[in-house]
């Protein structure tokens, strides 16, 4: 992926501050790969999380979610769209 959406690298390999974060990665692009949402659903989920939160790159806020909490919101959104999960504010 490129642009907002871009995957969180040094020196080439993904970064992952915590280990929920690796989950939620793992989670997201196994379920794609079983074939239960198309990767560009789940990509234009994650842009449109990242738009909506207007951060500046340039100047990030710490208090700010990271890139890793959009991920999740974006997999949220997908998993309540294709039935997988209810919808976030109905659990």
């Amino acid at each position: 992926m490129a642009g907002p959406a871009a995957l969180p690298r040094s020196s080439g390999e993904l970064v992952f501050h915590d280990t929920w974060e690796q989950r939620v990665f793992a989670i997201a692009v196994s379920l794609c790969e079983q074939g239960h949402y198309p990767w560009d659903a789940f990509r234009e989920r994650l842009i449109a999380e990242i738009d909506a939160a207007h951060e500046d790159p340039w100047h990030p806020d710490p208090g700010a979610p990271g890139y890793y909490e959009h991920w999740l919101a974006a997999l949220e959104k997908v998993l309540a769209e294709t039935g997988l999960a209810p919808p976030a504010n109905t659990r």
